[in-house]
């Protein structure tokens, strides 16, 4: 007879395991990229068979996108009458788009250290639930 509880000696299943496959992961960081994201972020939503997670960093990564393209195309829309009015909107769409490429470098790091990839102003559903599972905990 053992020492130790029966519960004690499980082995955890591949489905307790928190940590992605190298596909789903790989296939992720192609989402994340700037710009060039936009493709494989488009398929993973189509396809049905792809992994809960997968499809909510497609979600992130493109509604990033889509708010930097509609800014950037906003102000590109600017009437340039003075060489000073064009060269501040000049900077101003190049500071966007640096911080557009900042935000993905950003969630990739994220994506590599195993955290939720979520930014504060987008919601997705794994941060939902990981807020609701710390209420119910305390």
């Amino acid at each position: 007879m053992s020492r130790y509880p029966k519960r004690d000696r499980q082995i955890e299943t591949p489905e307790q395991i928190s940590r992605d496959s190298t596909k789903e992961r790989i296939e992720m960081f192609f989402c994340l990229m700037p710009v060039f994201g936009l493709i494989p972020s488009a398929i993973a939503l189509v396809r049905q068979r792809t992994n809960r997670k997968v499809r909510d960093v497609s979600q992130v990564a493109i509604a990033l996108m889509v708010m930097w393209a509609i800014a950037y195309g906003a102000m590109g829309g600017v009437p340039s009458d003075g060489q000073s009015i064009q060269v501040t909107t000049e900077l101003l769409k190049a500071t966007l788009s640096s911080g557009y490429f900042a935000a993905c470098m950003y969630l990739m790091y994220r994506l590599y250290r195993h955290q939720a990839i979520a930014l504060p102003w987008i919601k997705s559903n794994e941060a939902r639930s990981a807020k609701r599972d710390q209420k119910h905990d305390n």
